[in-house]
């Protein structure tokens, strides 16, 4: 269902670039870039700002288009919130990557990113997120998180016939972290994905065709028939909507529509994974030429916020996320390049390279890394 991207991840990572003279340069860059420069509510009030690349430029996505992606395209995305008991505000700032993205778009948004957190002084956590690997955290900013193929400037979504192109997309729920609430995750798939545990909609523009495998969640099925809803409605109505459930009603409607009958698959099976045993390293600059080395501090029940020091850089690797954890203290260097080095401890550690990966201060809000230090 994922396809080899059109970029390099290595190239794209949040490399903070240049000196504190380039970084007051970026800021002051900030404070001029049109896309959050001018929206007195960015870094001064709670709220989700979605921007995406286009032609070099950083062009703000309506909020009624808050959380529909393109796999052609690059996204920043700014959450804000209020800090418990207290009237600091707190900034995540993400960077997403669609896997058909151009190499010039991902490194804008990389660039980019690092000039809004630059201009929210540094304040933000930083985060990286890869097509099809997002963290739980990105998706519980959205009711619904669709990605689409192909680029916005498609125009896909808007129905005109008969240019529409038909969508096969799959519906699954998650849950959010620290909540009761699921987010709608809709992703286009091939006809050759479908099978007896997920709910699927079929697109053609004028009909959408919902089948329900016959081992989907109930859950999932009430989503996609909200998400259907919501459709319509963006239609102004001008659609039909029709519901199968494998096994019951006549099929033949829906795989017509679908162009042909498929064999359903079996319902992936839960794999049981052996409990991933946490590790802690410190980054360590070996000399003033930039070579650098992780010491190993400690792995699994031994690792605890007491081996952290504010002097240093560290990395928490918890196998599906990296935390880099930047002391106050930190030089200068380690600071800047935290991230860049966080994509070579992947490659050094064998792990796979769209591993989301986030920036943490020691002086700012930390509640995910703690969370991830004590959990796991």
């Amino acid at each position: 269902m994922l396809k080899n991207s059109t970029w390099k991840l290595e190239d794209t990572n949040l490399a903070e670039f240049g000196n504190q003279l380039e970084k007051d340069h970026r800021k002051e860059e900030g404070s001029l870039e049109d896309a959050w420069g001018k929206d007195a509510g960015v870094g001064s009030q709670t709220g989700l700002w979605v921007w995406r690349i286009e032609q070099f430029r950083v062009k703000a996505v309506s909020k009624d288009q808050a959380g529909q992606f393109y796999s052609g395209d690059s996204y920043i995305v700014l959450n804000t919130y209020q800090k418990k008991d207290s009237d600091a505000l707190l900034h995540d700032v993400h960077f997403w990557l669609g896997n058909e993205t151009s190499q010039d778009e991902a490194g804008t948004a990389a660039y980019k990113t690092v000039e809004l957190d630059d201009y929210l002084d540094g304040k933000p956590v930083q985060h990286r997120e890869v097509q099809g690997y997002e963290s739980k955290q990105f998706l519980s900013y959205f009711k619904t998180f669709s990605i689409l193929s192909g680029g916005a400037k498609t125009g896909f979504n808007h129905w005109n016939e008969p240019e529409y192109i038909s969508r096969l997309l799959m519906v699954k729920s998650t849950k959010v972290p620290g909540s009761h609430k699921s987010t709608v995750v809709v992703r286009e798939v091939s006809k050759d994905d479908i099978n007896t545990g997920d709910v699927f909609i079929l697109d053609t523009g004028k009909v959408l065709y919902q089948w329900n495998g016959k081992q989907s969640s109930g859950i999932e099925k009430v989503m996609a028939a909200e998400y259907a809803e919501g459709v319509e409605a963006d239609r102004a109505g001008a659609i039909n909507v029709e519901t199968f459930d494998e096994g019951e009603r006549d099929q033949r409607l829906f795989w017509n529509a679908l162009g042909g009958e498929v064999e359903v698959k079996p319902a992936e099976a839960a794999i049981e994974e052996p409990e991933y045993v946490k590790k802690l390293y410190r980054f360590v600059l070996s000399n003033a030429g930039g070579s650098f080395e992780f010491t190993h501090e400690a792995s699994g029940p031994k690792v605890n916020e007491d081996l952290l020091d504010s002097n240093d850089v560290f990395i928490l690797d918890v196998q599906h996320e990296v935390f880099v954890w930047v002391g106050s203290n930190a030089n200068k260097e380690e600071h800047r390049m935290g991230l860049h080095y966080a994509q070579e401890y992947l490659k050094k550690e064998g792990l796979p390279s769209h591993t989301p990966i986030s920036k943490i201060f020691e002086d700012g809000d930390h509640a995910m890394f703690d969370n991830a230090l004590n959990r796991f």
